[in-house]
């Protein structure tokens, strides 16, 4: 099994920014004699051959192979595939176009201290699952720091874009089987665990943050989103894709309540709202599923679209209900790191 690295560098950097300054990349900031994301390129190299950095567009493209061919004459740089707009997901599945590795490893730009023992962990792990990502004990995971299985990419992208879907870990929402590492089993190779330290503000150059971590899960996960055939969820993709809907699919999708939701939304709008009822519950049995496996932050996005589902039939009883429920688990998911109060981070 192979794996490729690509790195994220197409995002805006806005909280890097201050008003009246000329907007900067924060991926080509110096810290600690390198630019930012040169710290990232050189850890990734320890582990693959391949490696892509995926950015904006045309502009940023260029002006990344000005400064980073000559020193790395292997590296791809390549920008967002067009027609889909700019998001993380958009990030990894163009990433999936160019790196033709079985798996590949997403690293965010802003992580500069990613140590190569972490990254080889995840790298261990990838072979029957779609993705491998770090867990928090307080349920948050990675998505951005994980490994995907290429075909899983390629297979459910574009649907999920189609319903403009951008969040990357709709992709574990999305998987038959995914393994999630507890960061607790990562001490052993970054104690600090400053892998996952990002910088998204100009202070932050130079200074590594102790993460402080709550009590909560310590244990790594595998779990079964959605407990179907490889072909049935290809059968669907198709028809989503082809608007060749056809209402009785619904019927073969019982134990997967991502792709019966994502299903019902592409029903209801030739089918009528009962599909929009029925996506606003599936997603809540997700959510549900979710919570007994205490992954509070898939718990959340999936009640974020339950309640979008409800909104949208104006069934106030319904919203009420899971707005409650929605920002009570989002005072819990959180990465406190000292010194920094961080409210919320979903």
């Amino acid at each position: 099994m192979s794996t490729g690295v690509a790195i994220l560098s197409g995002g805006e950097s806005r909280r890097f920014q201050k008003p009246g300054y000329i907007k900067r990349d924060k991926a080509l900031e110096i810290v600690n004699g390198k630019r930012m994301i040169e710290w990232v390129i050189d850890t990734a190299y320890k582990v693959s051959d391949k490696v892509a950095v995926i950015v904006r567009d045309e502009e940023q493209a260029e002006t990344y192979s000005n400064i980073f061919s000559k020193n790395y004459p292997s590296i791809s740089i390549v920008s967002d595939m067009e027609g889909f707009g700019h998001s993380p997901l958009v990030g990894l599945a163009t990433s999936a176009k160019v790196i033709e590795d079985d798996f590949i490893l997403i690293l965010p730009c802003d992580a500069p201290y990613v140590k190569e023992d972490v990254l080889k962990l995840l790298i261990n792990k990838a072979n029957s699952y779609d993705v491998i990502s770090p867990l928090w004990p307080d349920g948050k995971v990675e998505p951005l720091f994980s490994i995907y299985r290429r075909e899983h990419v390629l297979l459910c992208y574009e649907a999920l874009l189609s319903h403009k879907r951008w969040r990357p870990d709709d992709l574990i929402r999305a998987s038959r089987k995914s393994y999630l590492i507890s960061v607790e089993n990562m001490r052993e190779t970054d104690r600090e665990l400053n892998s996952f330290f990002n910088i998204n503000y100009p202070e932050e150059i130079g200074i590594k943050k102790r993460i402080k971590i709550n009590n909560g899960i310590k244990e790594d996960k595998i779990i079964y989103p959605n407990r179907v055939s490889i072909e049935r969820i290809e059968e669907v993709v198709k028809t989503i894709l082809s608007k060749n809907l056809n209402p009785n699919l619904i019927d073969d999708l019982k134990n997967s309540h991502f792709w019966i939701s994502i299903m019902a939304l592409s029903l209801c709008e030739n089918f009528g709202k009962k599909y929009l009822e029925l996506a606003g519950r599936s997603f809540e049995d997700e959510a549900n599923y979710y919570m007994r496996k205490e992954l509070k932050m898939l718990a959340l996005h999936a009640l974020l679209d339950s309640l979008s589902c409800w909104k949208e039939l104006n069934d106030v009883k319904s919203m009420n209900r899971l707005s409650k429920k929605a920002l009570s688990l989002r005072k819990q998911v959180s990465i406190d790191f000292e010194g920094k109060y961080l409210k919320f981070h979903t």
